[in-house]
């Protein structure tokens, strides 16, 4: 009982960007479960250790991971999942107090890059995004203004000696937010690292009878990211030449008006905003075989099923989204409300079906 109230207290103390990274953090652990049947085995272990640490939090800590005098190293990240495995990986090594944090929460593989980093490019892309985009939490107190801002103060704030580690995997996310962090840092003079956990954890725990398939480094496991965690000092920062070569490509990206993009393994491509539809329609065919019936499907086991098999990193919410594009156009009919992807079922049309 005693701890049960401690576990409340703990998440009573979390703000909402905390409490949203750890859902995050969790979502993304099933999520990895459902892909690879190998990760099963951590899983427990895994959500033990958050809950275990969760208990140690201490209060008034939003302000903890903001760069300051005493910063040794700061760590950029993208997205909130990513950010919450991060955090806990550097309180379990207690090194909270000169390591600190830089979070971006776009996903910036989804929705208009143009002149981001402008203030008339930030209107039209929170304008894209709510127009398209059903998030299941509600955003609508997102001043993402007030939040470039942010990012900038905790930019200016970062000492001059201490040095900046960019975490980018292979997808397009994390590839544009390296270039989009690389432009808004490009007046600071400090050593810049590049990171790619889930590539070292592909080197470090690779074996014969057991390969590990991450998109993005929010699937790694808290244990095997502490592990790697130290292989950043083996890196070289970016030589000047290649800083300037990735913010170029920024503004490259920035001059754009497409709405979605993926990774080929080499670069960023700019795909049309449809790319992903015919591969739902494929999970949703998949479905009926499965079930052997044409009954309608939440859409919620419609976009897991996608996700958990697409080679590409895409949030569902972008996939909500070309869902609802589908009943638009007549190829899926719909059974409930679209509010969320849990309230509304699908199906493919009866007389558009072929065998």
């Amino acid at each position: 009982m005693e701890k049960n109230l401690d576990i409340k207290n703990a998440i009573d103390r979390l703000s909402l960007q905390e409490a949203k990274q750890l859902l995050t953090l969790i979502m993304s652990q099933l999520d990895m479960v459902e892909r690879n049947s190998n990760a099963k085995i951590d899983l427990y272990q895994n959500l033990q250790n958050v809950y275990e640490k969760l208990l140690h939090v201490p209060p008034h800590q939003n302000s903890i991971w903001e760069p300051n005098d005493a910063a040794a190293k700061v760590h950029i990240v993208f997205g909130d999942s990513f950010a919450g495995s991060l955090k806990y990986v550097i309180r379990q090594l207690g090194i909270e107090n000169t390591h600190k944090m830089i979070s971006f929460r776009d996903q910036f593989m989804i929705g208009p890059l143009w002149q981001l980093h402008e203030e008339a490019g930030r209107a039209h892309r929170m304008e894209w995004l709510k127009d398209h985009i059903n998030y299941e939490v509600d955003d609508d107190d997102w001043d993402y203004d007030a939040y470039h801002q942010s990012i900038m103060e905790q930019i200016g704030q970062i000492p001059t000696e201490a040095s900046i580690v960019i975490w980018s995997g292979n997808n397009a996310h994390d590839q544009i937010g390296l270039r989009y962090a690389l432009y808004l840092l490009r007046e600071k003079p400090n050593d810049i690292f590049v990171f790619d956990a889930v590539e070292a954890c592909e080197r470090t725990f690779y074996t014969s009878d057991q390969s590990l398939q991450y998109l993005h480094a929010g699937e790694i496991p808290p244990e095997k990211l502490q592990s790697v965690f130290r292989d950043i000092e083996d890196h070289r920062s970016l030589d000047i030449e290649t800083r300037k070569l990735l913010e170029h490509e920024w503004l490259s990206l920035a001059d754009q008006h497409n709405v979605l993009r993926i990774w080929d393994g080499e670069r960023i491509v700019n795909v049309e905003e449809n790319y992903f539809d015919s591969y739902l329609l494929k999970t949703i065919e998949k479905l009926h075989a499965d079930r052997q019936n044409r009954d309608f499907i939440k859409a919620a086991r419609v976009i897991g099923e996608a996700l958990g098999h697409c080679d590409q990193l895409i949030g569902d919410s972008y996939l909500e989204y070309r869902l609802r594009q589908l009943i638009y156009n007549q190829s899926l009919e719909i059974k409930g409300i679209p509010r969320s992807m849990r309230s509304y079922s699908v199906r493919r049309r009866l007389e558009d079906h072929r065998c």
